[in-house]
């Protein structure tokens, strides 16, 4: 069990040795509490909604085991990190020197956003494989060309012209795949206004939750990025790691779960605040499958090894710091 979600309201989370003790309160009347005994040595992190209840035994525990545990709120924000101490080391001294290095900050740039758009192409191009009516073809051959394009950019700002470029290609392209029972229409973000919208919103909100307790974990500061800009509240290298992510995790996610009707917008969904936001029950889905996305299996195309997106998104934050202090390769993840 790679990461232990707790969003009911009434959970309490305790230590009992060498593991959590985790206990739900029951979801209808005249049912009993669940117990669950979860080792510790089977959990990477914790995800756990603000009205969960964790004791400081176990919370100490978990930092003390470098779980980070993760902080989710009702909607699609995270409320906080608390992770382990992260490293005292030069690396983001030489993180901050490079950020301000223009053609070292537009090299690392380049990198994320043509493994961005290869892997959009790469998730149409499956999509399209089965199914042979779609008009997916000339799409691809313009993403192929606008990657090509990112490899080239001269500067940042022409390199943010093609990503948004090739972001309108894209969702355009992979809106036409949803079923008619559940349209995409357009991506909106605050707030989600149907959907696969939110499910889009929740799964980026949660990777990019990932992606800076992995970079807090290498010894980085997830608030200074290499290709989105720094501004208070915000991960921007996070961000910037995650991009290579969004499509083959997120994307191919809410698609799946709609498609297969595992998620109902009627029964799965509910509104709020002029947004549509997934429910208890919903997300309680959505965790199954992305959980199950991230921790399968497959093969790296750079070491040949059987490998996951949850362990390449690790790797490439310690990756990163390797290339910062040391020169290393830095390649972002590119789908099969």
């Amino acid at each position: 069990m790679p990461v232990l979600y707790a969003i009911r309201a009434g959970t309490r989370i305790s230590l009992a040795g060498e593991r959590l003790e985790v206990s739900r309160p029951p979801v209808e009347d005249g049912q009993e509490e669940t117990v669950q005994n979860v080792p510790l040595r089977d959990v990477d992190h914790l995800v756990l909604g603000r009205q969960i209840h964790i004791t400081m035994p176990a919370l100490a525990t978990c930092l003390e085991r470098g779980l980070p545990v993760i902080f989710m709120d009702g909607g699609t924000d995270v409320l906080g990190l608390c992770v382990p101490t992260p490293r005292h080391d030069v690396a983001r001294r030489q993180q901050y020197r490079l950020s301000l290095d223009a053609t070292a900050a537009l090299t690392i740039a380049r990198q994320i956003v043509q493994a961005k758009v290869l892997n959009g192409r790469r998730v149409l191009q499956r999509l399209a494989a089965n199914r042979p009516d779609s008009a997916a073809a000339d799409p691809i051959e313009r993403l192929k060309r606008l990657a090509e394009a990112a490899e080239k950019a001269s500067s940042v700002d022409i390199l943010r012209g093609v990503e948004g470029a090739s972001a309108g290609i894209y969702f355009a392209t992979y809106g036409g795949f949803f079923p008619d029972h559940c349209p995409f229409e357009y991506r909106s973000r605050r707030p989600p206004h149907n959907a696969p919208n939110a499910v889009l919103s929740y799964a980026y909100t949660l990777l990019a939750a990932e992606a800076e307790a992995a970079i807090w974990q290498a010894g980085l500061d997830p608030c200074i990025g290499f290709y989105h800009e720094p501004e208070d509240r915000r991960p921007a290298l996070a961000l910037d790691l995650i991009e290579p992510y969004r499509a083959p995790l997120a994307d191919a996610l809410a698609l799946d779960l709609i498609s297969h009707k595992i998620l109902d917008p009627d029964a799965h969904f509910e509104e709020r605040d002029g947004g549509v936001f997934l429910n208890r029950e919903g997300k309680a889905r959505f965790f199954l499958n992305y959980e199950k996305r991230m921790t399968r299996e497959f093969q790296d195309r750079r070491t040949g090894l059987r490998t996951t997106l949850r362990t390449c998104l690790q790797r490439e934050a310690q990756a990163l710091r390797l290339h910062l202090m040391e020169g290393r390769p830095y390649e972002p993840f590119v789908m099969p």
